[in-house]
């Protein structure tokens, strides 16, 4: 190793310890926690759906996201339309309980008396048909709060009180998250801009548009649906996107500010800006990460890339992404970062089949942008 990866390191390893001594550690366990039936009033980042989310041989549970409130300041849990409104069949006012039907003991039982919201709005999923393919934004519900059944400040198990700020995506940037399933986890956002084809099993296909995908695969975990994707901030950390589907090398999240929009809703948490300790942080950990790469021969993170060399690569994107997502065995195309240039774009695309065998089929490069091909197999909503 150089002596000057050794330098850094050095400022880095100082620079974290004298925060974790002001900071403190952030408790966390493999999900657990998250699927143990709560005292009112409940955190969120919690087994939980609809009780009526059931069918003759199966019962079904997802997280209860984040607290969001209305101009009145009426306040709802937010999840995804298929853990709350069973995949567009639910009725508004059905019970939302905690935790989930899968949680429950025994299992499968539905408990009025765990209800903790009723359901109030959601975004129908477009599914594909013959011969049309809709495009959708966001896997989107929202219930509203019983009086009494949720922390009304909206902690978050693992994470703690979020930041009523949102954050946008950028390719790089470390996240993390609170789920039913897996608990507390980390990992990166490798693509933006991402046109994803999602299976909900029963032969429907929901085509989604401008979503953003993460890795590594264990970021989400089947029953983690719904899980507020936030930046890796050790306090007040802002929201990024909301969870919905994934396989096992990728996760994919619906941009956090499209999902409040579609609800004229804004997340409760703190108003207060980012702390210096956060950016403090933030940065060492970005560091070390980099560091850590570079020593790796820059094996896989790929830093920053350039918000201007994204949006050059989108619109060529743009111009062959229906060709693409024609193709056989293609469930996906995004933006990602570039393999040859530091800090450059690429065109991603997201394959069933392994990558060697997809390449005969697909270019190598679209109007002198690089092409990356990237297996992520069948792309599921969790």
């Amino acid at each position: 190793m150089s002596q000057h990866n050794c330098g850094w390191k050095s400022i880095i390893f100082v620079a974290i310890t004298m925060l974790a001594v002001t900071v403190g550690p952030t408790w966390s366990d493999d999900g657990t926690a998250h699927r143990i039936d709560q005292v009112f009033p409940i955190q969120l980042g919690t087994s939980g759906g609809n009780i009526n989310d059931r069918s003759k041989a199966f019962c079904y549970g997802g997280t209860l996201g984040a607290l969001v409130q209305d101009g009145d300041g009426v306040q709802y849990i937010l999840s995804n339309n298929h853990v709350l409104a069973r995949t567009n069949l639910a009725a508004f006012g059905e019970d939302i309980i905690q935790p989930g039907l899968i949680d429950q003991n025994p299992v499968c039982n539905q408990d009025k008396n765990d209800a903790v919201a009723d359901l109030s709005a959601f975004i129908p999923i477009l599914f594909r048909a013959k011969k049309t393919i809709p495009t959708n934004s966001v896997d989107a519900a929202i219930a509203e709060v019983r009086p009494g059944a949720v922390i009304s400040t909206g902690e978050i198990l693992d994470v703690g009180m979020i930041s009523s700020a949102t954050l946008d995506p950028a390719i790089g940037l470390a996240v993390k998250k609170s789920g039913r399933t897996s608990g507390l986890t980390n990992g990166n956002i490798s693509a933006m801009n991402v046109t994803v084809d999602v299976s909900y099993g029963s032969g429907k296909t929901g085509r989604f548009t401008n979503q953003i995908l993460i890795t590594p695969g264990s970021f989400l975990a089947s029953g983690d649906s719904g899980s507020l994707m936030v930046e890796d901030a050790e306090t007040t950390p802002r929201a990024i996107g909301l969870l919905f589907a994934g396989s096992s090398s990728v996760a994919i999240a619906n941009p956090i500010d499209a999902v409040l929009n579609a609800f004229s809703v804004t997340l409760v948490g703190s108003t207060q800006s980012t702390t210096w300790k956060n950016k403090v942080l933030g940065w060492a950990k970005y560091l070390f990460r980099v560091s850590e790469s570079h020593a790796a021969n820059a094996q896989q993170l790929p830093g920053k890339v350039n918000p201007a060399a994204i949006d050059a690569v989108k619109k060529v994107k743009e111009r062959h992404e229906a060709k693409l997502l024609a193709t056989p065995g293609v469930v996906g195309v995004g933006i990602g970062h570039s393999e040859r240039i530091q800090g450059q774009a690429a065109i991603e695309i997201y394959v069933k089949e392994p990558a060697s065998s997809m390449r005969r089929a697909l270019p190598a490069s679209l109007e002198g942008v690089e092409v990356k091909i990237v297996e992520t197999g069948e792309i599921r909503a969790y």
